[in-house]
């Protein structure tokens, strides 16, 4: 089960910056160009190890997470950035080709949103634009028991 999260609103969509993780050259760069088209400031990483320095370094309003990659994968990103104390909440968009994710024991992860590719953009952009609009809430780590307390 996914868990989603709720929240009040409050971001200003197009001041956001976003975070497009994605080991694929040609699905950050899709991603990139219609986001910057909206307005959005749009940083991108071709690795989970390059985005968790770059979260650490400056931290995002939103990031969008392509879950298969090699070395470490999206599921592994997400742990560690909600495991980390220190790190604020931030909202993870994920992108898969996975249909099947509901079924997978990996899709026990805390995410906010959910797009399948090959990605429609107009979706893309309104799941985006829902998840800016929204205030940033705390979340507990109980979702994952590999948290060191």
């Amino acid at each position: 089960m996914i868990h989603m999260n709720s929240y009040e609103s409050v971001i200003p969509p197009n001041s956001a910056n976003i975070l497009i993780v994605d080991d694929s050259m040609d699905g950050r760069l899709l991603v990139e160009i219609l986001l910057q088209d909206a307005g959005y400031n749009v940083q991108t990483a071709e690795s989970g190890q390059v985005a968790l320095q770059m979260v650490e370094s400056s931290t995002p309003d939103l990031i969008i997470l392509d879950l298969m990659m090699p070395k470490m994968s999206g599921y592994d990103v997400i742990k560690i950035l909600r495991c980390r104390q220190g790190l604020p909440f931030i909202p993870v968009l994920i992108m898969t080709a996975c249909g099947y994710l509901e079924d997978r024991e990996e899709a026990h992860i805390d995410v906010d949103g959910i797009i399948y590719k090959p990605i429609d953009l107009e979706v893309l952009l309104s799941q985006v634009e829902g998840l800016l609009k929204k205030t940033k809430k705390p979340r507990l780590n109980q979702y994952y028991l590999g948290c060191s307390a």
